[in-house]
């Protein structure tokens, strides 16, 4: 995927357990995706849904499309450690093939000009008879040229989230012998500390893990030794559920942050990790967002972004302003370097990329994109406004590690990615995807729907251009609407896992991209709406995206679709069980649906903070409303659904797929499932294993909403 939303994502976990009663619960046997009587299940479920969808005759089309698609759009890219990374896949390398280009001189030094490929994934597959996944992000590869021309890659075995550690060189192409190496899996996360040591997270050994699987130590590993011997620099509290860590390069050496998210919902706590000294509680001035609250240090200066409102003076900066600290032990004031307005946000996950001597930050005006560099002079900060397309994403692919530019791609639902290399000594152009689709005979238009309390929710419409507005057209919505994370108007919707714009524009029907609270379009306090108590805010706001759309004319309310995942797929289960009556069909991938349990399954009790606490009576209450599993009723037609999964999911246990669809199969509904075998939760499956899926969801929004490509 997709670069940081797969780390967001992927980051979002941990597990308390509560006593079961399978009386309560009759279809708690469909959990255990081992036994043979789930085995079954599967099977016949699959079946039903291939024969219904793969032998359409349009299947094979949609196949080779999406094939096609995958081919020609480079969006696995990132910059770390002076390095452009990318996964680059075509026929005769369906796994992919990693290269790298320098971005410093650093890095030009050890790879020299032009791309150069390192690490070819269908020659290892091939050597070990080991089909492994890249899963490229901002921690993977871990590489950094100040310090040599070593790297550490995490390679997935089933496409999730626990990877095995490797040593790589550069040069060579060849992984270290006798180097750092851990072969069993787990999520790991490694920094280098100097060429022969890594501060490394990983599982250690029993009480070493938090109950989510998530490690809660951090140790110094020296080369040549067992990862078990590594020296415990960090052990988080006993409550921890999650530890980031953190780093970043500076003239005065590196500063490692650990971000420790606790199980109780609330604000995490950070401690200032040293190699040698261990950890130290640190207590920030401010209150900061998590997961990227903090963006780098330019000039000395440590970069953040607020979670509340701060008084400072006789002003008041919002959340989601962006400060600059003094870097922590060090005295100095509090600067302002970006103070968004009412319609403005910065999303930390997309949108902040430190370059040596400046923080490039991208900013949504009402969704639409903008670009700025941001330099610190004797009278403050400056922000210098970089030009781009009207309406357009824009984000900023950059790790923490040695950061010496920013790597910048822009985008808009019908624009094809441009990719760029900021920093220093310019700009540079990468490169531009061609995805062979014309988009000149469609128009992109955004609108505003007003939902249930009042609140004005941005949508996007992509139509033909010769559409009218007669009531009569066909929709497809996609919305995420959680986790703080924006669903930026990206080409094809190549994230979410909502990429059909390209089959159902051709089809002749309309796609719909939805902001709805949760994300963060408009900033904390958009998240904040939509958060624990007062999640169904997202839900009326996607039904009053739908309701507005059939108002204006540009749908049938009898051709309305919607199309989610993971969070997504939550808010497409919620909206198909709460008015049925909307929707002709509805696809949940990845979902969440058992809302009452989600905290016992795999990596579930960091999300407390996002759903709420069913441990605590008034949170319960608002869940089992939400809860889609909890919710289907015996006399009610819901819309024809597709639930999809992936028994390799570690994220979001296949289980609440599976016990959704047999739930609806109980009471006649027209469900179809489908789970596969190797795509996790993230995508990060080969690139026939995601053209076979899509094909196969695309098929069923065809059939059902009475669409045909080929008109």
């Amino acid at each position: 995927m997709k670069t940081r939303l797969r780390l967001l994502l992927a980051l979002l976990a941990a597990a308390v357990l509560l006593p079961v009663h399978a009386a309560a619960d009759p279809d708690l046997w469909l959990e255990d995706g081992t036994s043979a009587a789930a085995r079954d299940w599967i099977a016949a479920r699959n079946a039903e849904t291939e024969r219904r969808l793969v032998q359409d005759p349009r299947h094979e089309a949609q196949r080779q499309g999406f094939l096609a698609q995958g081919a020609a759009s480079q969006h696995d890219e990132y910059l770390n450690g002076g390095l452009v990374h990318r996964l680059v896949s075509d026929a005769a390398h369906p796994l992919g093939s990693w290269q790298v280009r320098a971005a410093s001189g650093a890095a030009r030094a050890i790879v020299g000009a032009g791309w150069r490929s390192v690490l070819d994934l269908d020659e290892l597959a091939r050597r070990e008879g080991v089909r492994w996944k890249f899963p490229l992000w901002w921690m993977n590869p871990m590489c950094d040229t100040t310090i040599g021309a070593r790297c550490i890659v995490q390679l997935s075995a089933d496409g999730g989230d626990r990877t095995v550690l490797r040593e790589i060189d550069l040069r060579s192409g060849a992984f270290v012998d006798g180097g750092f190496r851990i072969d069993t899996p787990a999520r790991h996360y490694a920094h280098w500390i100097d060429a022969d040591h890594l501060l490394l997270a990983s599982d250690f050994g029993p009480g070493t893990l938090s109950n989510a699987g998530y490690a809660r130590q951090a140790r110094v590993w020296t080369r040549g030794t067992p990862s078990t011997e590594a020296r415990l620099v960090f052990d988080a509290p006993e409550d921890a559920v999650l530890y980031i860590p953190h780093n970043f390069r500076h003239a005065g050496g590196t500063l490692f942050v650990a971000e420790v998210w606790h199980r109780a919902a609330g604000a995490p706590s950070w401690w200032l990790l040293d190699p040698q000294r261990g950890a130290t509680r640190w207590q920030p001035p401010v209150d900061l967002v998590r997961y990227r609250g903090l963006a780098g240090i330019v000039g000395e200066r440590l970069i953040v972004m607020t979670a509340k409102p701060l008084r400072h003076g006789d002003k008041t900066w919002p959340a989601g302003s962006l400060l600059a600290l003094p870097l922590p032990g060090r005295s100095g004031t509090i600067e302002p370097v970006f103070i968004p307005g009412d319609h403005d946000a910065v999303d930390p996950v997309f949108h902040l990329a430190v370059a040596e001597d400046a923080l490039w930050l991208g900013v949504m005006h009402d969704v639409s994109g903008r670009l700025y560099r941001a330099v610190r002079g004797a009278g403050g900060w400056t922000l210098q406004r970089q030009p781009l397309p009207e309406h357009a994403a824009v984000r900023l692919l950059t790790g923490e590690a040695a950061p010496s530019a920013a790597l910048v791609k822009t985008e808009s639902l019908l624009r094809p990615p441009e990719t760029t290399l900021r920093g220093p000594a310019g700009s540079e152009t990468l490169g531009s995807d061609h995805s062979g689709f014309d988009t000149r005979p469609y128009v992109s238009e955004q609108y505003f729907a007003t939902s249930r309390d009042g609140t004005r929710v941005p949508y996007y419409l992509v139509r033909p251009r010769a559409a009218r507005a007669d009531g009569r057209g066909a929709a497809l919505i996609s919305a995420y609407g959680g986790f703080g994370v924006s669903m930026l108007p990206t080409f094809l919707n190549t994230e979410f896992h909502t990429d059909f714009v390209r089959p159902m524009l051709e089809a002749g029907a309309l796609q719909v991209h939805a902001n709805i609270r949760g994300g963060g379009e408009y900033g904390p306090g958009w998240h904040r709406a939509a958060q624990r108590r007062e999640r169904q805010r997202g839900v009326e706001d996607l039904i009053a995206v739908a309701e507005d759309l059939a108002r204006r004319g540009w749908a049938d309310r009898r051709r309305l679709a919607f199309v989610g995942a993971s969070n997504g797929g939550l808010l497409a289960a919620a909206a198909a069980v709460q008015r049925p009556d909307l929707w002709r069909a509805v696809l949940a991938d990845v979902p969440l649906t058992d809302m009452l349990r989600f905290h016992e399954l795999l990596t579930g009790s960091v999300w407390i903070d996002e759903y709420g606490d069913p441990r605590e009576p008034g949170d319960r209450a608002a869940l089992a409303a939400l809860s889609p599993l909890h919710t289907v009723r015996d006399g009610v037609l819901y819309p024809a659904m597709l639930v999809t999964t992936s028994s390799s999911d570690d994220r979001v246990h296949p289980g609440h797929a599976r016990r959704f669809a047999e739930a609806l199969r109980q009471r006649g509904s027209p469900v179809l499932f489908h789970e596969s075998s190797d795509s996790g939760h993230g995508g990060a499956a080969s690139r026939e294993a995601v053209a076979a899926l899509r094909a196969l969801q695309t098929v069923f929004l065809l059939q059902t909403l009475g669409l045909d490509p080929a008109r």
